[in-house]
């Protein structure tokens, strides 16, 4: 009898359309409790904080769970791509053309409306006028949020479009991928693991404090590198759950053992970003293909995921801006989701599903990632 092997073969079908979209929610979530609290609240009242003993929010879990199937993901999409400039330019018309459109729209939009100027022409030729347009133009082209901080300064939790930060360390993982294979990663059977394990490693040391201390300090082209063992990390880890597929298998018993480390380690032992890699990686694609959750066909509208993300700081910003009385972390997470979700329609349909067709320009003849038995 053949073992039941914990990814697909061919990785179709999968939940990943839908996984997404939860995901993308429950950052949004998150961050309704940072709009409407402002951030020293929302350390004492996000449930998951409250729940993890200030580990975790609900959104760092999701931002990590995306990495991880990014990882996975964007190494069979290298594998399908027959040379690294199909790949990078498969890549870049995935993320750009949508980023492009978000951050102009946040900052041609609801960047005024930050501002709490009454809208005419000469308010707004002035607004666009103060802009630091060359660190916009460099935040644009490097995946970083808009460079500015002066938006929404009466709101509990300023800032225009913040989430954004993060797209810039999903797209460095991207180009960590066609640097494996030319350092011969992928030819040698374990030395994809050996990387994994190496920066869990770093990852691990500085969580402890012992390498790498936090600074907030933003660096013009790159963000923070604080953050790069960190994402790197959960890349790694869906990467080789896609590397080394034909060799974990479904179980179960261990599914159930995953979960039961991470309530452990999130409601009592305080180590839930040591165990999130690797429990929470294999509990991910347990569900993404598991043969009794069909939701394969959730997308079937559009993915919808990227949009929601790429929208929903401004738009939950300017609700607060507005109804802050009237509103409640789960109202306005509700409102938010709805406003984004139609964003996102429109995104996909008019921007990424139209770039997305050039993908199909020069399509390269596949060069396969030996699988590791």
């Amino acid at each position: 009898m053949s073992k039941s092997l914990l990814i697909s073969p061919k990785i179709f079908p999968n939940n990943f359309d839908f996984i997404r979209y939860f995901l993308a929610a429950s950052v949004i979530l998150c961050h309704s409790y940072v709009m409407y609290y402002g951030t020293v609240s929302f350390l004492t009242k996000e449930p998951f904080l409250v729940w993890s003993h200030g580990q975790i929010s609900i959104g760092s879990m999701a931002v990590d769970f995306f990495f991880i199937i990014s990882g996975c993901l964007i190494l069979k999409s290298f594998e399908s791509s027959g040379t690294t400039i199909n790949y990078l330019t498969k890549r870049i018309l995935r993320i750009y053309p949508g980023f492009i459109t978000a951050f102009t729209l946040s900052i041609l939009i609801a960047g005024f409306i930050g501002t709490g100027l009454l809208f005419d022409w000469m308010n707004y030729r002035q607004y666009l006028t103060n802009l630091h347009k060359r660190n916009e133009v460099i935040h644009l082209f490097t995946l970083q949020n808009p460079y500015q901080y002066s938006f929404f300064k009466t709101s509990p939790e300023k800032g225009l479009n913040l989430s954004l930060w993060t797209i810039q360390f999903e797209f460095a993982c991207y180009l960590l991928v066609p640097l494996f294979a030319l350092a011969g990663l992928f030819t040698k059977g374990w030395g994809l693991l050996l990387v994994f394990l190496c920066m869990y490693l770093v990852f691990t040391l500085q969580l402890n404090g012992y390498i790498f201390p936090y600074t907030d300090k933003q660096h013009l082209w790159f963000g923070n590198p604080f953050f790069l063992p960190r994402f790197i990390t959960y890349f790694l880890a869906g990467s080789c759950c896609y590397y080394y597929r034909s060799s974990i298998v479904r179980s179960n018993l261990i599914a159930a053992l995953a979960f039961i480390v991470i309530v452990i380690s999130f409601c009592w032992v305080k180590c839930i970003d040591e165990v999130l890699p690797f429990a929470g990686a294999y509990l991910l694609f347990f569900i993404a293909f598991h043969p009794r959750i069909a939701l394969g066909n959730f997308a079937r509208y559009g993915d919808f995921s990227y949009g929601v993300y790429l929208y929903a700081w401004p738009v939950q910003q300017v609700l607060v801006y507005f109804f802050y009385t009237s509103l409640n972390p789960w109202t306005l997470f509700f409102y938010a989701l709805c406003i984004t979700t139609i964003l996102a329609f429109c995104s996909w349909h008019l921007v990424e599903k139209p770039f997305l067709k050039l993908k199909k320009w020069k399509a390269g003849k596949p060069n396969p990632i030996p699988v590791v038995i």
